[in-house]
């Protein structure tokens, strides 16, 4: 029969909250576009065969591209092992560590994405500590990129593992949350654009339609 720790014990070990961890509504964003894995490939090939956008805007769409294909993947693997923590019991290190492994890769992945694109348009992802998904999302990224800084500084709860963790809604930091109905909408609003700008030669009609 295998050992279980206490609360406490886990709560130290693993990440805050993981006790009260038991239950994940992840959504499934795979359905949100049939092209999500395929964006990168037809972008290429529409480029070969139809048209292409002028420098910078190719550089800006390629990589915009590249990271939206990215978010979706990592947003897949994400929910699947939260999944598999969950149902392992709650207490495997190894599969919560994976787990927060790529919702960190897809916090980063999506939101240079954002970035890459308001950047192509001389526009903002987000106000200053206006509260929005883009701005939260940032936070949470910047937090678990700079983790060193976040221990040095004491911007953790004391004793705690790591300064971004997982609980029943979504993603939480000490000032940071994020539900996972919220990271399927970042990928909802990323893949409108991803389907329009995959095709330079219908891109500007494509995006005007979804309100760009």
């Amino acid at each position: 029969m295998p050992v279980q720790f206490s609360a406490a014990i886990v709560e130290a070990n693993i990440a805050p909250g993981v006790s009260a961890f038991t239950s994940a509504e992840i959504p499934d964003t795979m359905q949100f576009s049939k092209e999500c894995s395929h964006w990168v490939a037809n972008y290429f090939l529409n480029c070969t065969l139809r048209a292409r956008f002028a420098p910078p805007m190719n550089a800006y769409a390629y990589n915009y591209l590249r990271r939206t294909q990215q978010a979706f993947a990592e947003h897949r693997a994400a929910r699947e092992s939260t999944l598999a923590f969950l149902a392992s019991g709650r207490q495997s290190v190894s599969r919560y560590v994976d787990a927060l492994y790529h919702w960190e890769c897809f916090l980063g992945q999506a939101w240079h994405a954002f970035a890459l694109l308001m950047t192509a348009w001389d526009g903002r992802v987000f106000n200053k500590n206006d509260g929005s998904v883009e701005q939260r999302l940032n936070t949470l990224y910047n937090q678990m990129k700079h983790v060193e800084s976040r221990i040095e500084n004491g911007q953790m709860i004391p004793g705690a593992t790591v300064p971004v963790w997982l609980e029943n809604q979504g993603l939480r930091s000490v000032d940071a949350h994020l539900s996972f109905q919220e990271t399927a909408d970042v990928l909802r609003q990323l893949a409108n654009y991803a389907d329009a700008l995959m095709d330079p030669k219908t891109a500007k009609e494509k995006l005007k339609d979804a309100g760009a």
